[in-house]
């Protein structure tokens, strides 16, 4: 019977989210007379660029073999700092690349639609052309993907392609300062001209990736999801008074039972981040590694740790006979986003998306029998996050103008009164 209910339940959703997007098409084809919304489903096959190394660059070029057609277009819904300015470079689009189809999400169309004004130089009664759909539909669809905003906002944008080979990121700064932001949004127009003619170099940032293991599940059924995160997988006691018990596990050998508020697991990417405030290492997003920092351990021996890129950890849920079952959930977060909470005896596997070597008997859990295990350095250009960058020296300066790196103390002087 509680099957049949929920079934309900489900399709009831599903009509109610077709009434929805049926009222948000309707909605925007008569809010504005200079906005026309069609499916992205319309759109063609994703064209995606060579990423080119040399032996005289730390970044790599971007060329185009067939002509970037589809740009994914992203902020942070309903923010008035961001708003006109995507108006502004939609505008750019349509005036000086005709060719190019832009792509928005559903929420962001309906935002910015009446926000366009009737272009002069363009044809009699010409609207803008917003392509939008479901997420799935956009992701198989996207050339390029630009953001305007923060750090937060890259994070939310790469976020959407979770299984998928993410396009490369053009990412615009609006006021804020951020690692992921290289580019000042004034210099828009400069910096999409050479994106578009093959003059752009990028970073190649690295993910990882997060499979869970629920206590009595097998790991071979191969039903676990694997989440990707480009910063940091966080797991916390949350409000618990009481810390958290796990054992780790690097390539099979057992490491050691931290007792501890949780522990992250970080990209060279997140390492400026939650892993940085709890006394990790900063670590260049050239150097292929996973970073193991304890938060707050109980023990002063547990120092934060460097792991290769190729490391294969596990994570399982201890706990101590006293504890009650209200103390014994662990929060898991994976770029600020939380997941379901975790229970003692429950599972995380991570590795490194672009692959890793599996010694002493150990597999990731999803991997079936019938599937190739993924070796370092295969399949690079399918993983991970080309960022384009605006010079070699982008990680150093920001090191200096956002963290103020290994800065002198300023004293002042004061007159007492």
């Amino acid at each position: 019977m509680l099957n049949i209910v929920n079934g309900a339940k489900t399709i009831r959703f599903q009509q109610s989210l077709g009434v929805f997007k049926r009222s948000l098409y309707s909605r925007l084809r008569d809010s504005s007379e200079f906005v026309t919304l069609k499916p992205v489903s319309k759109l063609k096959s994703v064209s995606s660029p060579d990423f080119i190394s040399s032996p005289n660059s730390k970044l790599q070029s971007v060329i185009w073999h067939r002509p970037l057609q589809n740009v994914l277009i992203t902020k942070k819904p309903w923010a008035d700092n961001t708003r006109q300015a995507m108006v502004d470079f939609i505008t750019h689009l349509h005036d000086s690349y005709p060719e190019i189809n832009v792509v928005v999400q559903p929420d962001v169309a309906e935002e910015i639609a009446q926000d366009f004004v009737k272009n002069p130089d363009s044809n009699p009664g010409e609207p803008h052309v917003l392509y939008t759909g479901e997420n799935e539909d956009i992701v198989d669809k996207v050339d390029l993907l630009v953001t305007l905003g923060g750090d937060g906002t890259i994070l939310r944008a790469v976020s959407l392609f979770a299984n998928v080979q993410v396009p490369p990121v053009l990412a615009f700064s609006l006021g804020t300062l951020g690692f992921l932001l290289p580019f000042n949004f004034k210099d828009h127009k400069a910096v999409f001209e050479q994106v578009m003619s093959s003059r752009a170099k990028c970073l190649h940032r690295t993910r990882l990736e997060c499979h869970i293991i629920r206590r009595g599940c097998k790991a071979e059924d191969g039903r676990t999801v694997a989440h990707h995160a480009m910063n940091d997988i966080f797991l916390h006691r949350g409000n618990s008074p009481h810390l958290t018990n796990l054992d780790i596990y690097i390539d099979g050998e057992y490491l050691t039972r931290t007792t501890a508020d949780g522990v992250t697991l970080a990209t060279p990417t997140g390492s400026t981040a939650y892993s940085l405030s709890a006394g990790g290492s900063i670590v260049s997003p050239l150097v292929p590694s996973i970073l193991l920092t304890p938060i707050c351990p109980r023990s002063l021996s547990f120092r934060p740790l460097i792991l290769p890129h190729s490391s294969h950890i596990k994570i399982k849920i201890g706990s101590k006979p006293l504890q009650g079952p209200d103390n014994k959930l662990v929060k898991l977060s994976i770029d600020g986003v939380p997941l379901e909470d975790l229970n003692v005896g429950d599972e995380i596997h991570v590795v490194n998306e672009i692959g890793t070597i599996y010694v002493n008997g150990t597999q990731l859990p999803s991997t079936k029998s019938s599937q190739a295990v993924k070796r370092p350095g295969q399949s690079i250009k399918n993983s991970g996050i080309y960022c384009i960058a605006k010079t070699e020296n982008d990680w150093t300066r920001g090191l200096n103008e956002l963290l103020g790196f290994n800065s002198s103390f300023r004293f002042t002087n004061r007159k007492d009164n």
